[in-house]
C-alpha cells in the first residue's frame, strides 16, 4: 500500500493501538449486551409472576386510578388517523380524554377528523402553563364527548405536545404517535406503577410493537401478523431486542433516559416544572426524560421512572428506504441533542448511575457506535490491503461480529415466545429468525451509515425538526 511502511515504528504503534481499541470496544459492547439480556430475562420472570396475580378488573374500579389525557400530535396522517383515534376512544379505562393536535398538516388530516368524529368548533378556555404559539381552533366531538381536536400552525412535534399539555385537564398525560394503536388494557397497565408509587412516580414507558401487516378492526389489532416487507421485518426484530433487554435492564438499575414518544405516560406537573418539551430539538422524547432526571435531581426531588414491559402500543414502521433513512437520521440527531443539552450529567457522580454509567453508555455505545462500527470495517480492509491481516482473518472477524448479533436476536425471539407469545404461528417464529438475519447482515450496517450521515449533518448545522413518513395505512379486516 503506497505510503504505508510496516517498518516504521509509528505505523506499528498505530496498528496495535487501533487493534486494541476495537477489541476492547467490541468486548465491552458484547459484555454489556450479555448483562442486559440476563437482567432482562430475570426481571421479565419476576414481572410475569406479578402480572399473573394483578386483578386488572379491580384496578379499573379503584379510586386510585387517576384520569389521563392522551396527547396525539398529528402531521399529515390522513391514512391512519381515523383508526388510531377510534382505537383510543374504546380503551378500557375509567376516565380519559383524547386530544389530537393537528400540527399544520398539508394533507386531509383535519377533514378526516371532522367528518369521522362529527367535530364542531368551540370556545375553550385553557391556561398556557407552557409558552406556545396561539392555536387556530379547538374542536369537540358531538359523537364522542371525550375527544378534543386542536388545529394549530405547523411548529413541530414538541410544539404540538406542549399545546396538548396546556389544553389537557387531567393530572397525567400519555403521549402517542398518530400512526399507533394501543391494546385495550394498555393504559390501565401503564397507570399501575403510578398507583403503587403515587408520590414519586413521574414517568412510565411501554412496549412498541410493529403493526405492519397486522389486521386492525375498529381500532383494535385483531390479528398479529409478521410484516412481509423486509425493512419492516428487520425493524420488528430490532424492536424486540431493544424492548426485551436493554430497556428492562436500564430501568432495573434506575437508569431511565429514554421513554419512547410513541408511547409514554407522565405526571403533568413534573413536566411543566421543567418547562415542557424543548421546541429546538429533534429528539424531544429522550431530551425531556434526560432533563427531568437532571433538573429534579439537582433540586433534590425524590422521584421514580419505570419501564413496563407489558402494555403494548402497535405502530406502523417505514417500509421504504427514504422514509426509514429520514427517521433514523432524526433519531441520531435527537440523541446528540439530548447529550449536548444535558452534558453536565456526563461522568458526574452527583447524578449517581445516571451520570457515571447511563449517560456515558449512551455517548460511547449509542451516539458514537456508528462511527466506531463503520471505521472498524474500514480499518479491517486497510489492514488487509497493507498485508497486516489475511483475508480469512478479516472475513472471520466480520462474520463473528455479525453472528454475535444474530445470537442475541435468536435469544430475543425465544424470550418473546416464552414470555408473551404474541406471535402464535410456528411460521412467524421462523420469519422472526429470518428478520434477525436481515437485521444483522445488512440492515444494521445501512442504519450505521444513516446515523453517521446524521452526525455529519448535525456538525454542519443541518437539523430538520419535523418530518412525515410515508404511510401505507393499517390493514383492516376484510382487506
Amino acid at each position: 500500500m503506497p505510503g504505508f511502511d510496516l517498518d516504521n515504528s509509528y505505523a506499528i504503534i498505530v496498528i496495535l493501538w487501533l487493534s486494541g481499541f476495537f477489541i476492547l470496544y467490541t468486548v465491552g459492547l458484547i459484555v454489556s449486551y450479555i448483562v442486559f439480556f440476563l437482567m432482562g430475562i430475570m426481571n421479565l420472570g419476576r414481572y410475569r409472576h406479578y402480572v399473573n396475580v394483578v386483578d386488572l378488573h379491580a384496578l379499573f374500579k379503584t379510586s386510585l386510578t387517576k384520569p389521563v389525557s392522551i396527547l396525539v400530535p398529528a402531521y399529515n396522517e390522513e391514512r391512519v388517523i381515523m383508526e388510531s383515534v377510534r382505537s383510543l376512544l374504546t380503551l378500557h379505562y375509567p376516565q380519559f380524554e383524547v386530544i389530537v393536535v393537528n400540527d399544520g398538516s398539508a394533507d386531509e388530516t383535519m377533514r378526516v377528523l371532522i367528518e369521522s368524529f362529527d367535530l364542531v368548533p368551540v370556545s375553550k378556555v385553557y391556561q398556557r402553563k407552557i409558552d406556545t404559539e396561539p392555536v387556530k381552533a379547538i374542536y369537540e366531538s358531538r359523537s364522542n364527548p371525550n375527544l378534543v381536536v386542536v388545529d394549530k400552525p405547523n411548529g413541530g412535534k414538541s410544539s404540538a405536545l406542549n399545546v396538548g399539555i396546556n389544553v389537557s385537564q387531567y393530572p397525567y398525560f400519555c403521549t402517542l404517535d398518530a400512526d399507533s394503536i394501543l391494546d385495550s388494557d394498555a393504559l390501565l397497565k401503564t397507570m399501575r406503577p403510578f398507583i403503587e408509587h403515587p408520590d414519586t412516580m413521574i414517568a412510565v414507558g411501554g412496549v412498541i410493537r410493529v403493526a405492519n401487516n397486522c389486521v386492525v378492526d375498529y381500532g383494535r389489532v385483531k390479528e398479529v401478523n409478521i410484516a412481509g416487507n423486509w425493512l419492516a421485518l428487520a425493524q420488528t426484530v430490532e424492536y424486540l431486542m431493544t424492548f426485551l433487554s436493554s430497556r428492562i435492564a436500564f430501568a432495573r438499575m434506575g437508569v431511565v433516559l429514554l421513554i419512547s414518544g410513541a408511547f409514554g405516560m407522565f405526571h403533568k406537573e413534573s413536566v411543566i416544572e421543567v418547562g415542557g418539551y424543548r421546541e429546538d430539538t429533534i429528539g424531544e422524547d429522550m431530551e425531556l426524560v434526560v432533563r427531568l432526571n437532571r433538573i429534579l435531581r439537582k433540586k433534590g426531588r425524590r422521584f421514580r421512572m419505570f419501564y413496563n414491559p407489558d402494555p403494548v402500543c402497535w405502530t406502523e414502521v417505514p417500509e421504504d428506504l427514504k422514509s426509514l433513512a429520514g427517521q433514523r437520521r432524526r433519531w441520531q440527531k435527537g440523541l446528540v441533542d439530548s447529550i449536548r443539552y444535558n452534558g453536565e450529567m456526563l461522568f458526574n457522580p452527583r447524578f449517581g448511575l445516571l451520570g457515571m454509567f447511563g449517560m456515558p453508555y449512551y455517548l460511547i455505545f449509542e451516539m458514537l457506535g456508528c462511527v466506531v462500527e463503520l471505521f472498524g470495517y474500514v480499518m479491517l480492509i486497510v489492514f488487509w490491503l497493507a498485508g497486516v491481516l489475511s483475508l480469512d482473518w478479516m472475513l472471520l472477524w466480520i462474520l463473528m461480529s455479525m453472528a454475535t448479533g444474530f445470537m442475541f436476536t435468536v435469544l430475543s425471539v425465544l424470550v418473546e415466545e416464552l414470555s408473551f407469545h404474541r406471535y402464535r404461528r410456528v411460521r412467524d417464529l421462523f420469519m422472526l429468525l429470518w428478520g434477525g438475519f436481515l437485521y444483522n447482515f445488512g440492515f444494521r450496517q445501512i442504519n450505521a451509515l444513516w446515523r453517521l450521515q446524521a452526525m455529519l449533518e448535525y456538525l454542519g448545522g443541518f437539523r430538520k425538526l419535523w418530518g412525515a413518513i410515508r404511510r401505507g395505512g393499517f390493514r383492516t379486516a376484510g382487506s
